[in-house]
């Protein structure tokens, strides 16, 4: 159990029990998910728009007739905000078009990290109030 502590008038923490955090891959923080190279090939996965439909569940995909990438929206999402769907960077680049998912395969997948409204606000701004996707290839990644 974790329980506050009160210096002065200033509370440092909060009372109850700890909660599980939900880890897919790798540890994370709270507020993200991360994708790794391992649970990418346990998903079995073709590329990266079937990653993230089959590990995070907190968002609802939307696809043609043909099973193109059309929209991706968070769950539970009022309609009173316009524009709700997630932030998507592609190796550091800002993509609007969340079919550019489907042309990333899988196994060049490094790892998708996964930041929900709060934790993307803070780091991305407001405009990342739906969340923000972070995907990185191996052919991305800093050496």
């Amino acid at each position: 159990m974790r329980c506050s502590i009160l210096l002065g008038s200033l509370l440092l923490g909060a009372c109850g029990p700890s909660v599980a955090k939900r880890h897919i891959g790798s540890e994370t923080r709270p507020g993200q998910i991360v994708i790794d190279q391992d649970a990418i090939e346990r998903s079995g996965a073709n590329n990266a728009w079937e990653v993230i439909k089959r590990a995070a569940p907190q968002f609802s995909t939307a696809e043609t007739r043909n099973g193109q990438p059309t929209r991706l929206t968070r769950r539970g999402r009022s309609s009173v905000l316009l524009n709700d769907a997630p932030l998507l960077f592609i190796d550091g680049i800002r993509t609007v078009d969340f079919r550019a998912l489907e042309d990333i395969p899988a196994r060049t997948i490094f790892r998708i990290d996964i930041l929900n409204g709060i934790e993307g606000t803070t780091y991305y701004g407001t405009n990342a109030v739906g969340g923000v996707i972070l995907v990185q290839t191996k052919n991305g990644t800093e050496s």
